[in-house]
């Protein structure tokens, strides 16, 4: 029934949507808008798209040959889709007061590029709490995964698919009365005929999955690894919790929330809560990467901040830059006969 209800349908039947989309006369004009909700949406939205945006220019400068910087840069990729659609699209729209029957096939394009990118994210996800758990037991039973040629392979299969997900699977629709994202465009059908099961499978995956591995990762780390006085250890132990803590709790309270909302009664609150979350949860890996990732923090602050500017008031990023701003500081310099400056350090070595 997905493939009947996905873009496969659309590209085969000469760009005409599914008849389970005719939305009725009456409710092809809408007169409701959302504009506080609308303007959260689109200002969180972009504020994550450029902070993610500068995450992924990070990314894109480290050794891309390592499994796990592929895999970051991949997800990168497709929570910048997710987030085009939960938060930016979903705030334009509620500013506008446009919902599925008023622009139903740029709607459907957008819903299912946002539903591709939450299942094919899904799967970095699980595959980076992979390798966090392989990052800290080399013996890990999945350990393998993360071998070069294995890995190529692993790569090609989240590729296929997202391009699975994006084409075959039935896409999520845009409401303006919950300002929300539903596979049921809510136009008075039978809502179990919208019942998407290739979603469900990938939540209810997602959700034992991901939790399982964190809740292994933070065990052996706490447990297993027994106490230590290093600071340095004690401060990379924390920052491996918070990072898995992060991801795992808005990616399984939003698999939870969906899930629930699919076969019970929802409220109002609770479909609101759910955008926002998902929003989140498509926004939370480019605030642990600067909160907890160094290398790509150092990064970004080098591309946002131009280095004349970090000379003149003396901000160094890394320890590089750190170390030439005091060498620079502790060589003095003459001027000579002609009026330029002679560094005495490039000539007097002690």
């Amino acid at each position: 029934m997905s493939l009947n209800m996905s873009l496969y349908y659309v590209f085969t039947h000469s760009f005409n949507l599914p008849e389970e989309y005719a939305c009725p006369d009456f409710m092809t004009k809408s007169s409701r808008k959302q504009p506080l909700l609308g303007a959260y949406f689109l200002i969180s939205g972009i504020v994550f798209l450029v902070l993610y945006f500068l995450c992924f220019l990070a990314v894109l400068k480290l050794n891309l040959k390592i499994p796990v910087y592929q895999l970051m840069l991949v997800l990168s990729i497709f929570d910048i889709l997710s987030l085009s659609v939960n938060s930016v699209a979903t705030g334009i729209f509620d500013i506008i007061g446009i919902s599925f029957c008023q622009c139903p096939h740029a709607i459907f394009f957008l819903g299912a590029i946002g539903q591709a990118s939450w299942m094919s994210g899904s799967a970095c996800s699980i595959l980076l709490a992979v390798e966090r758990c392989v990052e800290i037991n080399p013996k890990f039973i999945l350990e393998r995964l993360f071998r070069k040629r294995v890995f190529c392979c692993v790569l090609a299969t989240i590729i296929i698919y997202s391009i699975w997900s994006v084409i075959c699977v039935q896409p999520v629709l845009f409401s303006i009365e919950y300002s929300s994202w539903f596979f049921d465009p809510l136009i008075g059908n039978d809502p179990d005929i919208y019942l998407c099961n290739p979603d469900t499978v990938n939540n209810w995956v997602l959700l034992t999955t991901i939790t399982a591995l964190y809740f292994y990762l933070s065990y052996h780390l706490l447990f297993k690894f027994g106490y230590s006085t290093s600071i340095w250890l004690y401060k990379t132990r924390r920052q491996i919790i918070f990072q898995a803590l992060m991801l795992c709790v808005f990616h399984g309270i939003v698999c939870g929330i969906y899930e629930f909302m699919k076969y019970v009664y929802f409220s109002h609150t609770l479909v609101i809560l759910s955008q926002l979350l998902w929003g989140w949860s498509s926004g939370c890996m480019c605030i642990a990467y600067l909160a907890f990732n160094r290398t790509i923090r150092n990064s970004v602050l080098k591309i946002s901040i131009p280095k004349s500017i970090r000379e003149r008031y003396g901000l160094h990023v890394g320890f590089e830059e750190h170390l030439a701003q005091t060498e620079a500081a502790h060589n003095p310099a003459v001027m000579n006969a002609a009026g330029s400056t002679v560094k005495m350090n490039n000539f007097i070595h002690f």
